[in-house]
């Protein structure tokens, strides 16, 4: 029996749905990490320095795994060799999902963030 190989429809079938699932944990850290400072009454999210980068490389690690998902999803789905075309579906519509959750927090996230600068006293 041969090993795993990406060649293979049904083997990026699997991939599909891993890379998907992944990137969806990736978007539920993500969401944590948008919503975590937030003001409700005016709809502000504050941050520190750091804050900014580690969301923003959260959503670029998100949007990997969901490019990676959908497309294997769809270079997979109706090839005659694949045997799983639902794994080949569900990680191309659980990618779509995670793309378009994860575009909706960065957007969130930039529009509506403000940083807070600490002042030290000397």
């Amino acid at each position: 029996m041969a090993g795993f190989s990406l060649r293979r429809y049904d083997h990026q079938a699997v991939a599909s749905v891993v890379l998907s699932a992944a990137a969806a944990l990736s978007a539920a850290a993500l969401a944590v990490l948008v919503f975590r400072n937030i003001d409700t009454s005016d709809f502000v999210i504050y941050y520190g320095r750091t804050r900014r980068l580690v969301v923003m490389v959260a959503g670029a690690i998100t949007l990997l795994l969901g490019v990676g998902g959908f497309g294997f999803g769809l270079n997979s789905a109706g090839q005659r060799r694949n045997d799983r075309q639902q794994l080949s579906w569900l990680g191309f519509f659980a990618g779509a999902a995670v793309l378009c959750v994860a575009v909706v927090l960065l957007f969130i996230f930039i529009s509506r963030g403000e940083q807070v600068i600490v002042q030290t006293p000397r």
